[in-house]
């Protein structure tokens, strides 16, 4: 229940960041559009999960599939139009493919992994997304900052997903009793990813 409370905290701060970068004009003129898709996409399968988890504990596990891949697809095609060169864009349209490719052969071949944790899925989609942040960041460190607060939020959230998903097993995740630290422990990191979104929202909204 303790771990269930705490993703309802990073669900509505989820919500309320969504809410701010849509209904303030002067900020959603300076966001790419897919960007702001990325959070209504996410804010609609985040109170998706929670009301199916609510009503049926742990009968929610196939949602995660559509988080990653709405995740992925997403800013895959924000990090696309973040980054100006040809070869970066060209390198982004290349894994979308084949990183969708696997997935859907995966998922063709074992319809069974529609009902659990997809361990590549989460792993390998999250990797790739924390490849591009950091580029994104190295890259543009002197010359740009726009996206810089999400971003560092993106690595460390994802980082920490990583770590329990590859490092860890189903049990750690699913069940309350003795790991609930654990399941906090990722929370907390997507807490502080809606708080540095916000800080990021700030960015736009004081930007000349």
């Amino acid at each position: 229940m303790l771990g269930f409370l705490f993703s309802l905290v990073g669900l509505f701060f989820l919500i309320i960041n969504t809410f701010l970068f849509i209904t303030n004009k002067d900020v959603n003129k300076k966001v790419y559009k897919i960007f702001l898709a990325y959070l209504i996409a996410l804010s609609i399968i985040e109170i998706t999960c929670h009301i199916i988890g609510f009503l049926h504990p742990n009968l929610n596990l196939f949602i995660s599939h559509f988080y990653f891949v709405f995740q992925f697809s997403f800013l895959s095609s924000l990090f696309y139009k973040l980054f100006k060169e040809k070869i970066m864009k060209q390198l982004i349209v290349t894994i979308f493919v084949i990183e969708i490719l696997i997935l859907a052969g995966m998922y063709y071949f074992n319809n069974q992994l529609f009902w659990t944790f997809n361990i590549y899925e989460i792993v390998s989609t999250s990797a790739i997304l924390v490849g591009y942040a950091f580029v994104f960041i190295f890259k543009n460190f002197e010359t740009q900052h726009n996206y810089f607060n999400f971003s560092i939020g993106l690595i460390l959230y994802l980082c920490c997903s990583i770590t329990i998903f590859l490092f860890g097993n189903l049990d750690l995740v699913l069940y309350e009793d003795p790991y609930i630290d654990i399941w906090i422990f990722n929370t907390l990191f997507y807490i502080i990813f809606q708080y540095l979104v916000y800080r990021e929202y700030l960015f736009f909204k004081n930007k000349e």
